[in-house]
């Protein structure tokens, strides 16, 4: 995975495809795919075309609809692809991921504080996979 279109290539490509099944623009999955195309190069005003492609009321912020809609989608694409990767991009993922995934699951309301039933239980969920 040296360079930064490597790292990008599999999430991506998940993206442009939760874009194109949320907006039904006639040649949106091209835009899309140019666009990503763009934002792997480096091209920061791609991303602000991106981001109108998946603010579909066009309001300046992703509904709690739209937000969860993405998130269930890219991780729906992520588990269904996962075995498809290279280790080495497994590896970088589950990585880049794993802080925010014991933060979520520690302390889920952010408050910076937890008590031992909640540290145990929730510890205990984490070492739980779902599938």
């Amino acid at each position: 995975f040296g360079s930064s279109t490597a790292k990008l290539r599999f999430p991506v490509a998940h993206l442009a495809k939760l874009c194109q099944t949320q907006r039904s623009m006639g040649n949106t999955g091209q835009k899309v795919h140019h666009l990503l195309d763009k934002i792997e190069a480096g091209d920061s005003g791609a991303v602000e075309q991106l981001w109108d492609a998946l603010d579909k009321d066009r309001s300046g912020s992703l509904s709690e609809k739209e937000t969860n809609e993405l998130i269930t989608q890219l991780t729906r694409e992520l588990r269904e692809g996962w075995d498809e990767l290279p280790q080495e991009r497994q590896t970088h993922l589950a990585k880049s991921m794993m802080k925010y995934f014991v933060q979520d699951k520690l302390d889920p309301e952010r408050s910076g504080q937890i008590d031992k039933a909640q540290f145990t239980a929730r510890l205990m969920d984490i070492l739980r996979v779902e599938e």
